[in-house]
């Protein structure tokens, strides 16, 4: 019997997409996962949302201190980029013109280089040397533009309204605080 799929949306400059793609492989053996690279931003804009650490002051610092928990606890490096927030539109178009099957190993490259270096993936100096020029040429075409704009739309379309988001069966999990409700759902399925 095939494993249900679950359907992740996640942007690399969100913090928490990053410790939930760092503990995807909780996953493994309940849940095929499909990757599904947005854009944080086209979702808030559709949504009316902002970013956790934008609405009030003292939010980015716990935010920051909260991941640095997380890092800690789950036993991954964590490095807040000079650049966050970045623009991550050609990041994202990148991730979209990948092979489905190399899409999560260059999802886990990215996040590691932003989250875990503190390296700058937005910079396209660094993003070609990290990716490649055909892959950087590639995300240019107006398939892999739309294919953005369609995952974008696809966790607007579900009630998503921030990434990470998780998907199985039409219902939406928000966040990797709630991974555990998710793989709970999976285990009983």
């Amino acid at each position: 019997m095939p494993l249900p799929i679950v359907d992740f949306f996640y942007d690399i400059v969100s913090p928490y997409s990053y410790v939930a793609a760092k503990r995807i492989h909780e996953l493994d053996g309940l849940a095929t996962v499909r990757w599904r690279p947005c854009l944080l931003g086209g979702v808030f804009k559709a949504t009316g949302n902002t970013g956790p650490a934008f609405t009030v002051p003292a939010k980015m610092p716990y935010m920051f201190k909260d991941l640095s928990r997380l890092a800690a606890y789950y036993g991954f490096p964590l490095t807040v980029p000079k650049s966050f927030p970045a623009n991550t539109v050609t990041v994202q178009r990148v991730l979209c013109a990948a092979d489905e099957a190399q899409l999560p190993a260059l999802s886990m490259k990215l996040f590691d280089m932003y989250w875990g270096q503190g390296i700058d993936v937005s910079d396209s100096i660094t993003l070609n040397s990290l990716v490649g020029e055909a892959l950087m040429a590639k995300a240019g075409d107006d398939g892999v533009k739309a294919r953005l704009r369609e995952n974008t739309e696809a966790v607007v379309a579900a009630g998503g309204f921030g990434a990470p988001t998780f998907l199985l069966d039409g219902e939406l999990y928000f966040g990797e605080d709630r991974m555990f409700l998710l793989i709970d759902r999976l285990k009983k399925a």
